[in-house]
């Protein structure tokens, strides 16, 4: 996953980006992905697993919920992952994995 995600820029849409009531509130939602990915790297290089799985929870029903499902996926794991040992470097690619997406959910904005 990781080289698929390295090697694609495309912008990614959300899948209820036609939805009229979706289209009104998804730009907010996007918006505030950054402050997610942020929260994720302080809880992470703290190793503050209580918090890093809690983000990734609401992240993952966020995202899912907005029509992110490789987000939310992407999430899922993460919180798998802090809760189940937390290898800091696997922790980190996954939170990298997220930050790309959430880029590119912010370029799928503009198209």
């Amino acid at each position: 996953m990781i080289s698929d995600l390295q090697n694609n820029s495309s912008p990614i849409k959300s899948l209820y980006a036609d939805d009229d009531l979706i289209a009104e509130i998804l730009p907010a939602f996007v918006h505030n992905l950054p402050k997610y990915v942020e929260q994720l790297r302080v809880a992470i290089c703290t190793g503050d697993i209580v918090a890093a799985a809690k983000v990734c929870h609401d992240l993952k029903g966020t995202a899912g919920g907005y029509g992110y499902p490789q987000i939310g996926s992407l999430a899922q794991t993460l919180e798998d992952e802090v809760k189940g040992g937390f290898d800091l470097p696997e922790a980190s690619i996954l939170l990298e994995q997220i930050a790309r997406l959430c880029h590119l959910a912010m370029l799928g904005l503009d198209h």
